[in-house]
């Protein structure tokens, strides 16, 4: 391998030896220091070394990986761009993935035995599809602050799923794009999928939920830390949306912070309750959820007003 660096932007590139196009690119965003990233990349990289596929790991770190990743991981490419966040890791990576069919995931996921082969059979299945997205189980529940943090993003998303046309599908931890739609050079603030999901549904675009994908999300942020995070997850929401928002939209979004932790409670406990296989979590850790969710409509209400600030270079 050989290393490429980017003097204006503060990034390296390790290049792997792919020239043509492949089938798969796995596309992994990391803001700490190795081995955080260790258990996703054991449960990976056999698999897609198998499948013939490339990895890309955007560390915004710079120690990310082990210095003997070459050896270690052969299939990975090393992308560092130290103090990047993890929206702009994961757009960086997509733009150098050569994939037909580009998923992503996260840095404290472990992905199923069989997931990059059933990602590409669900893309050779659904040749319309635009993304295709799967099941996103818990798996940090020893607290119930960890069950609050993991269900306001992925209560939806825990199985069962219903297979089929979906207009909305799980996001970064589990999902699959074309390579037709996905970003071709950076944008300012980077890649948050939920934002990117709902612009390609509402652009007629085929979304598909594949309850045969299966990925365990593994992430404690501590008591604190979980408010923390979710504040910054909104306050970052709100940038995001400000670069498409007129000034009316943005003031109606201001006053409907107001209703928000109400909106965003129901979202989170409605599809759990009609599942039921986790109501018992979802409701023992309810005051919990209450109060997290109010955190990120505060957040957003911030990032309204005065933007995203250095929230996005906060999240992991």
């Amino acid at each position: 391998m050989n290393v490429a660096t980017d003097r204006t932007a503060g990034m390296r590139t390790t290049e792997g030896d792919h020239g043509a196009r492949l089938p798969l690119s796995v596309v992994i965003a990391t803001t700490k220091a190795w081995p955080e990233i260790k258990p996703c990349l054991d449960s990976l990289h056999d698999q897609a070394q198998a499948v013939g596929a490339e990895v890309l790991v955007g560390d915004g770190h710079g120690q990310g990986l082990p210095p003997n990743v070459a050896e270690r991981y052969p299939e990975v490419k090393w992308i560092t761009w130290p103090g990047g966040s993890v929206f702009s890791l994961r757009e960086l990576a997509m733009t150098q993935a050569v994939g037909d069919v580009v998923a992503v995931t996260e840095d404290h996921c472990t992905v199923s035995p069989t997931w990059c082969t059933q990602i590409l059979k669900a893309h050779d299945a659904h040749p319309e599809a635009a993304a295709i997205g799967g099941v996103v189980e818990n798996g940090a529940t020893d607290r119930l602050i960890d069950w609050a943090n993991f269900l306001i993003v992925f209560g939806p998303f825990t199985a069962p799923i219903e297979t089929g046309r979906q207009p909305a599908i799980s996001l970064q931890a589990n999902i699959s794009y074309k390579r037709r739609v996905v970003p071709q050079k950076m944008s300012q603030l980077g890649m948050m999928e939920f934002l990117f999901n709902r612009q390609l549904h509402e652009q007629g675009e085929t979304l598909i939920a594949d309850d045969r994908l299966i990925v365990s999300h593994n992430q404690t942020w501590g008591f604190w830390g979980t408010f923390s995070a979710h504040f910054h997850n909104g306050r970052s929401i709100a940038g995001f949306r400000l670069q498409r928002m007129s000034g009316m939209e943005r003031l109606m979004r201001i006053g409907g912070c107001v209703i928000l932790p109400v909106y965003l409670l129901w979202t989170t406990i409605g599809p759990v309750i009609r599942k039921r296989r986790l109501l018992r979590p979802a409701l023992t850790s309810l005051p919990l959820t209450a109060l997290v969710v109010t955190c990120h409509a505060v957040g957003e209400f911030v990032g309204y007003i005065l933007g995203p600030g250095n929230s996005p270079q906060q999240l992991a």
